[in-house]
């Protein structure tokens, strides 16, 4: 996450910097849970209609191609409507194109509507992160970046239980994640006075980040590959793999779970080994082998579930070693703000191509193509990160 004091967390006062951060955390406690529905509803809507799995994954990357359209126009629309706003707008695009799926069925048609719904998902994302960023001052800004992802993970986690509870058929699913959202944009309203004022980057910044760290920006898009694969075709898989379409949502609850279960004891680990890079290498090898067992336990489902959190764990884990590493990177060279920014646009690439790479190999070998795919990926993470630690020099 970025570092550094920006002019608005001095600027801010105590109590409205307070309200400020449980605003965006509640905000985004009902967003997790919206977009926890939403991942696996799709896929299981589309399953459902007939449509091949690697149309299924077209379409769920369309979530994702969203944010290179808004990356660079967010500083206009953080400029304009400041980070209430911003989080605010975010939330009521996201909900009206949910509930357009309603009253608009059909491939292409849910495919453009995903994109316009990734829109307001983003939108929602990038200022809720760089509210907190911004807003925090050093001493505060990990134990609050950690509440953030705690909350949305969570939520994450939720939202395919209520999807479980509610069933996928009808409409009623899509009114429940648009009504989450809703109480998403809603909830931002009494933090506002605790929002920081908009602080634009330096456009110039983002092309030396690549330049000094290399290594760590292809594993940034090897992470997204594999959780984008993860989160966009799970469900899709588990029905594949024979179980039942609450069963299979329970797959991705249980990945997400193990994020939320293991976060802090890896970011415990992070800031006590002597090179994480070599932390990121055990946290892929676990990866690696997590897909490996995927398909054996599949019908095992006692030795299924705490599989699946171990491996969520290690792979949520991996992207939060990754920033602790772009942080101590860069904190004493400056350019933190555009780092986090080049790393996110990285990891996004990532799962913008994850659900589609699976949805191939998936259509090609069978279910088992998600657990190769991600396997694979999480792999050329720790061959990344093994040959960095054997290097004396940065990136």
């Amino acid at each position: 996450m970025a570092g550094g004091n920006l002019p608005g967390a001095a600027t801010i006062p105590h109590p409205a910097r307070m309200r400020g951060y449980a605003a965006v955390l509640v905000s985004n406690l009902f967003f997790g849970v919206a977009v926890g529905m939403f991942l696996p509803l799709l896929p299981l809507k589309l399953d459902q209609m007939g449509v091949s799995p690697l149309m299924i994954g077209i379409n769920a990357a369309a979530s994702s191609c969203a944010i290179f359209f808004t990356a660079p126009l967010i500083g206009g629309v953080l400029r304009r409507v400041g980070y209430t706003g911003a989080v605010f707008g975010g939330a009521w695009v996201f909900a009206a194109g949910v509930v357009a799926m309603v009253f608009i069925p059909g491939y292409w048609a849910w495919t453009i509507l995903r994109f316009l719904a990734g829109l307001g998902m983003s939108v929602h994302w990038v200022a809720s992160e760089s509210w907190l960023n911004q807003a925090a001052d050093e001493r505060e800004r990990g134990r609050i970046l950690s509440l953030y992802v705690a909350c949305f993970i969570g939520g994450t986690a939720a939202g395919p239980l209520v999807l479980t509870a509610i069933g996928s058929q009808g409409s009623t699913g899509f009114l429940v994640i648009a009504g989450l959202a809703a109480a998403s944009a809603l909830a931002i309203g009494p933090g506002r006075a605790g929002a920081p004022i908009f602080e634009p980057l330096a456009k110039a910044a983002l092309a030396k980040v690549f330049r000094l760290a290399p290594r760590l920006m292809t594993a940034g898009l090897l992470m997204g590959v594999a959780q984008g694969a993860a989160l966009g075709m799970m469900a899709l898989y588990g029905v594949r793999a024979g179980l039942t379409e609450d069963k299979a949502a329970l797959l991705q609850a249980a990945l997400l779970g193990g994020g939320l279960l293991l976060q802090f004891p890896i970011g415990w680990l992070a800031d006590r080994v002597q090179d994480r890079h070599r932390l990121i290498v055990v946290l892929a090898l676990v990866s690696v082998v997590g897909a490996a067992l995927l398909v054996p336990l599949t019908d095992r489902p006692v030795l299924l579930y705490p599989m699946l959190v171990v491996w969520g764990g290690c792979l949520i884990g991996l992207y939060t070693v990754a920033l602790a590493l772009l942080g101590a990177r860069f904190a004493m060279i400056g350019g933190m703000a555009a780092a986090n920014a080049a790393f996110i646009l990285t990891w996004e690439l990532g799962t913008f191509s994850g659900a589609p790479i699976a949805g191939a190999v998936m259509q090609a070998i069978g279910p088992a193509g998600l657990p190769l795919a991600m396997g694979l990926s999480a792999g050329a993470v720790g061959v990344l990160m093994a040959w960095r630690a054997a290097l004396d020099r940065p990136g």
